[in-house]
């Protein structure tokens, strides 16, 4: 029995009958949980930021960097498929980093956004400190920006690399400093973390 049974396994794999996952090192699969990037044929980067969960093998992707967008999907040995877009198939890099899409675009992983959360309080051009508080609240890379120091004022926005948006500000882009604790936006003002 143990003979036909190592006979008929051996012939599955040989015709390809028989799919085995491919699996990380620490015995599952790669981890895609994060943001990524999407950059076009040309090399131009794409306006949208995807946010990937992974549960085992299952994927739930959101944009989470303009208009709203959602699909589930799955991970088997490095491809990658997306059942709600139009562009369902994709193959991940070797090294998880990177998912190809067969229209070409490229996803590429995000580092782990500094964490932002907290208080943060603004100074003028001149010096002089703002009278508002603003706080602070980060999920991966999305952030949840409200004043808590005067009039209210909400919005929403995100962080990548040392950039930080601020979607519902008139002031929507900012500069992170490289230790984190400064954001200096367009018009000049500069958020210090306390």
């Amino acid at each position: 029995m143990r003979k036909i049974m190592c006979r008929v396994l051996v012939a599955l794999f040989t015709v390809g009958l028989f799919y085995s996952p491919a699996v990380s090192s620490a015995g599952g699969p790669p981890d895609l949980t994060g943001n990524w990037v999407g950059y076009y044929n040309d090399g131009s980067k794409s306006e949208y930021v995807w946010a990937i969960h992974q549960t085992g093998s299952t994927l739930s992707i959101e944009n989470v960097g303009g208009t709203p967008a959602k699909s589930k999907g799955r991970l088997e040995g490095d491809k990658v498929f997306a059942q709600d877009f139009a562009t369902q198939n994709g193959k991940l890099s070797a090294d998880g980093t990177k998912i190809t899409w067969t229209d070409g675009v490229v996803w590429k992983k995000s580092a782990s956004a500094v964490n932002l959360t907290g208080n943060w309080v603004g100074y003028y051009n001149d010096g002089s400190k703002s009278e508002y508080v603003w706080a602070i609240r980060q999920t991966g890379f999305t952030l949840s920006i409200e004043n808590v120091g005067g009039t209210p004022a909400k919005s929403k926005g995100r962080v990548e690399g040392d950039k930080v948006f601020a979607q519902d500000f008139a002031t929507q882009n900012g500069k992170l400093s490289a230790d984190g604790t400064k954001i200096t936006w367009t018009d000049g003002v500069v958020w210090k973390k306390q």
